[in-house]
């Protein structure tokens, strides 16, 4: 797991600046659609959301813990990413949670990482799994934003 902690610390760096450089945050190709801004604000609370799942899991007592989706579309919607928030505010956000969660992950003895968890349809995974999928999901949205 030290590549993925590697890889988001990667992304502190790299991120925050090439977000800097680009003129089109606010704008949406669609209205149904977010904009690069508005998917931004929804990976503060994709970080928000699985730094809690992630802490959980290390510190449950009772086996595994379930893992719940959640409403994003509402969540970018009440925060109202795209009014209500700067995007150096949101690029600031996003490191700190992002911090969190690679400071967390760096303390993860190797065992710790089969801990498990049970997604919402009942599929069975470990954290590092779920971190993994973290990953991939941030991957997927920084490609939107830079494209």
């Amino acid at each position: 797991m030290i590549s993925t902690t590697t890889q988001l610390e990667n992304y502190l760096l790299s991120v925050p600046q090439n977000i800097k450089s680009l003129s089109n945050m606010e704008f949406k190709p669609i209205q149904t659609k977010w904009s690069k801004k508005e998917i931004l604000g929804h990976l503060c609370d994709s970080a928000n959301i699985n730094h809690q799942r992630f802490v959980d899991i290390l510190t449950t007592t009772t086996g595994s813990v379930s893992i719940n989706n959640y409403n994003q579309d509402l969540l970018v919607k009440v925060h109202d990413y795209q009014h209500s928030f700067k995007t150096g505010d949101l690029i600031i956000v996003w490191v700190g949670l992002n911090t969190q969660i690679v400071n967390l992950l760096k303390h993860v003895p190797k065992q710790q990482w089969e801990l498990p968890c049970i997604l919402e349809n009942k599929q069975r995974v470990t954290l590092e799994w779920l971190v993994n999928d973290y990953i991939n999901h941030l991957n997927h949205h920084l490609e939107q934003i830079f494209s």
